[in-house]
């Protein structure tokens, strides 16, 4: 009997045994599936700490493109003057512009030349008859000095300009309503008329 129940007591000493080694491999695999949970966890956290855009950065970049619009659009309107109107290189401006369409009946005519330049006028085919502006002055006219004008084209040498007025007395009095063109012509003073060139547009009378 003694060796029976010794025999019993080894018996449920291994049962018990046994039942420990299960219990800690439970342990084990419950490690296993927190240490899983564990990465969800991280995989999770690195989704939701997506970089967000640089709102400075973002400010700056704005206003450099901003700046670069500007730049160009400056460079753009410098060519749209003179450059664009294409006129030849000795004349600066003119007045009234190349198809302005709001020129009243007695608005001047102008052209500003570059220096060293002479020139007649010719409008609707009718050349302007011209008077110099040192020979009316009887010689260059000083600042302020008033000078009273002859009904005709005035060519001014000391500004490069000869300009037009309709008024009475001259050979175009007032424009009428519609279209008129008129063209220079000019020359250098040194190489007299023989070698003009001419330029024509045209403006638009109310």
């Amino acid at each position: 009997m003694a060796s029976e129940e010794s025999t019993a007591e080894n018996t449920v000493d291994s049962s018990t045994v046994d039942s420990s080694t299960v219990d800690s491999s439970t342990v084990d695999s419950s490690t296993v599936d927190s240490s899983t949970v564990d990465s969800s966890t991280v995989d999770s956290s690195t989704v939701r700490r997506r970089r967000r855009p640089n709102r400075e950065l973002l400010l700056i970049s704005v206003a450099a493109g901003a700046g670069l619009f500007l730049v160009i659009a400056g460079f753009l309107s410098a060519t749209t003057g003179r450059d664009l109107l294409d006129y030849p290189e000795a004349i600066v401006d003119i007045s009234p512009a190349p198809n302005d369409r709001q020129v009243l009946s007695q608005t001047e005519i102008s052209v500003d030349l570059q220096d060293g330049y002479e020139a007649v006028l010719v409008l609707d085919g009718i050349e302007i008859p011209t008077s110099r502006l040192e020979d009316i002055a009887g010689g260059l006219p000083e600042p302020g000095q008033q000078i009273e004008l002859p009904p005709t084209a005035i060519y001014d040498q000391g500004n490069s300009l000869i300009r037009f007025e309709p008024r009475d007395g001259a050979v175009i009095e007032s424009y009428s309503v519609g279209r008129h063109q008129v063209t220079v012509i000019f020359w250098k003073i040194e190489d007299g008329r023989n070698t003009a060139r001419s330029y024509s547009w045209s403006f638009e009378v109310l």
